[in-house]
């Protein structure tokens, strides 16, 4: 399994992203994204929380296990079987979509 901060490089590039893009991207604290990525410290719940927020498409499962895929495909779910997963998708989504509105309004 890769360490923590391999793990995020690889979803970052499987965004085609580099950290300093996301972190201004989603107004993320360069610093702490940066000390993780080069292994100067390890990460916080408050900061996996918020990249797994500001980007749901980032598999938490795969940041924090190293399990799965690194990125998740958002238009095709497949494991929603129950009300509780059918309301945290929605709610994902309807993250991911407030802030590409963000993004485009500019």
């Amino acid at each position: 399994m890769l360490p923590f901060n391999e793990r995020v490089k690889t979803a970052l590039v499987a965004l085609n992203t580099t950290p300093y893009k996301f972190a201004n991207q989603y107004g993320l604290n360069r610093a702490s994204l940066f000390n993780v990525v080069n292994q100067e410290r390890r990460p916080s719940f408050d900061l996996v929380e918020r990249i797994c927020a500001v980007e749901p498409r980032i598999s938490a499962e795969y940041l924090l296990r190293g399990e799965g895929d690194p990125i998740r495909n958002l238009s095709a779910p497949t494991a929603l079987n129950t009300v509780q997963q059918l309301r945290e998708f929605q709610m994902q989504m309807n993250e991911f979509i407030e802030q590409k509105v963000k993004e485009l309004e500019g």
